[in-house]
This record gives structure tokens, sequence and C-alpha cells, in this order.
């Protein structure tokens, strides 16, 4: 049998089954004819091939962990052993895994081995990069099944940031920067639902000082980004400090999504008519005119059905005002726990 008949043969089990039973795999399976139908460059259709090879990858390396919350570390890849950072890097896996969270790293040496060594083999990822120059992945993910490799940045990325619910960012170079910047636009831009990010660095270090101190502040001072943009970093140099950081983001809010223009925040309890007032007095000022932050239940009914039992917040926020939802969630959190210490 050649490869015509038999992708022939895969394609009318495909159609004669019942795995096309939704918009999105429909949509998927129109690009993809409509694409190989068009006259494109064999290079660019080597390319998507290899795109869609590691997306797929991806996504069955990551679906039996769906369950787990976890945090993305950044940093770099030359840091040794015995330097403050890696010990640092190291004491923030093991808390991480000690707070019940998995551990992704792009799987190679330095500050990354140092996370997932701390976190355990068990309970990390690896997502790492194919270089002109070779790079082994460290001995932690070694031939892990949570150990993969992709050929393009950009696939590397997105699975970074899809399957994170907060980000460390501990010293680096230009690829921990790129990272840190992408990440930091993504969020500005609503374009990344809202996580945690933690700028940690070893006491004593002051990696990320000068960075907030001057480069961030002169941003801020031109007007080339918005005070609410600060609320999107916590800094710290205590590893324990940053765990629970993200510990205290999750205490009440759980997801995001949009339906259309709306925002849409999941949470794990209901807020009370009080807290709910509360938090529309202080925030008012960045909803979209003559609305009001409502408590919504079973909305909207397209919603998965996973999350059918979570009450949501409602919202529609002005232009440009995406980077207040970290501080918005993390004064609903607050709220809550006043009336449930």
């Amino acid at each position: 049998m050649n490869d015509i008949t038999a992708l022939e043969q895969q394609f009318e089990a495909l159609l004669q089954s019942s795995k096309l039973n939704t918009p999105s795999k429909q949509r998927v399976l129109s690009e993809a004819i409509a694409m190989l139908a068009d006259d494109i460059h064999e290079a660019d259709l080597k390319m998507v091939g290899k795109v869609l090879h590691e997306i797929r990858q991806g996504l069955e390396i990551f679906r039996p962990y769906k369950a787990w919350r976890k945090v993305s570390v950044f940093g770099s890849a030359r840091t040794k052993p015995e330097h403050p950072q890696y010990q640092q890097a190291k004491a923030c896996g093991k808390a991480l895994k000690d707070a019940g969270f998995m551990v992704i790293t792009g799987g190679g040496a330095g500050l990354m081995q140092a996370a997932n060594e701390g976190a355990g083999r068990d309970i990390s990822f690896g997502i790492g990069i194919n270089l002109p120059m070779e790079q082994e992945p460290n001995p932690i993910v070694y031939n892990s099944p949570r150990n993969f490799e992709c050929q393009y940045f950009f696939t590397r990325k997105l699975f970074f940031l899809k399957e994170s619910d907060a980000v460390i960012l501990t010293p680096g170079g230009f690829g921990t920067f790129d990272e840190s910047f992408e990440l930091l636009t993504l969020l500005q831009t609503g374009r990344n639902p809202p996580i945690p990010v933690i700028m940690l660095e070893a006491p004593g270090d002051d990696f990320w000082g000068p960075f907030l101190k001057s480069w961030v502040r002169r941003l801020l001072d031109d007007g080339l980004i918005s005070p609410d943009d600060m609320g999107l970093i916590y800094h710290t140099d205590d590893a324990i400090s940053a765990v629970k950081h993200i510990e205290k983001y999750y205490v009440n809010y759980h997801s995001f999504r949009y339906v259309g223009k709306t925002v849409l925040l999941r949470l794990n309890n209901a807020l009370s008519k009080n807290a709910l007032e509360r938090l529309n007095a202080e925030f008012s000022h960045v909803l979209h005119d003559n609305t009001t932050i409502e408590q919504v239940f079973a909305w909207p009914e397209s919603d998965d059905v996973q999350f059918a039992h979570y009450p949501r917040l409602r919202l529609r926020l002005k232009h440009r005002r995406m980077s207040i939802l970290p501080p918005l969630i993390q004064r609903m959190n607050a709220l809550y726990l006043q009336e449930h210490p």
C-alpha cells in the first residue's frame, strides 16, 4: 500500500466516523483542505506540517494533566549550580511542588534545570527547542514522557502560556527577556488570560530591581505604559512568597474567558451582595460606560460543561484597561476572604 492510498483510507474513515461532530473540528479540516488545494510553496507546507505536528504532540502530552495547575519558570541556561540564583530557582521548584503545582521549564540547563530539580521528575515538564548548537534536555526531564522538543519558538511559547496558571521569571539573558516581554504584552492586550507574573531573584542579588526602577519607570513616566500595567508584576527575592502569591491568586478566582467583548471571571464561590457592591465601587472607573460588574450563574449556555456550576463575574472593560484584571482579581479574593477567613 502506498502513502497516497493509506491517506485516502484514513480520510474516508474519518468522514464516515462521528469524529467531525463539532464546528472546530470541521474548521481544522476545512482549512487543511483549502491549504492543500492552494498553490503553496513546498517549503511553506513543510513548515505548516512541522507546526501542526508540534501542536498535536504538545496537546497529547499535556492532556492527562488538565486538572493540575501548572507554573512556568523562565530563566538562564548558563547559570551554574553553585550560584545563589540556581539555589533560589531550585527552592522555588520545591515550593511549587509542595503547594501542589506542576512545573514547566524550557527543559535546558541552568535555572531551568534548577526548577525541575526542585520540583522533581514526576511533576516536571520540559519544552525544549531545536537549536543549531546541540542542546540536550537536562537530566531531570531527559527521556521523560513530559518532555518534548519544538522546532519553532512560537509553538514553544504557545504551550508555555497556554498551560500555565502563573509564570515565574528568574534571571536570564535575551531569551528570558524575550519571553518576559511577550508575556507582558499578551497580558496587557488581553490576549492571554490574567495570570500572576513573579519576578524572582536571589536574596541580595537585585537582578530585576534596575529593570523595574529604570526601564519600566521610564516607560511609565513617558506615558508609554499605564499605571495599571505595574499591577501585572510581583517582585520578590523570597521563593515561598512567590508561591504564596500564586496560591492567593486562586483562592476564589478560578478561570477566565471572553464572550464577545464581555469578560467572564469564573469563581470558586459566589460573592456576597456587599462584596459585589464594594468591587463595583472600587473599579467602576475601568468599566465601559453605564455598565457594572454583575454576578451571573449558568451563563452563557455555551460555556463548557465542566464549568457550568461555577458562579462568574461578567464585566465590560474600557479600552486598554485589561491590565486591571490581576488587581481586580486580587481584590475580589480579598473581599471573599474577609467574609470567609
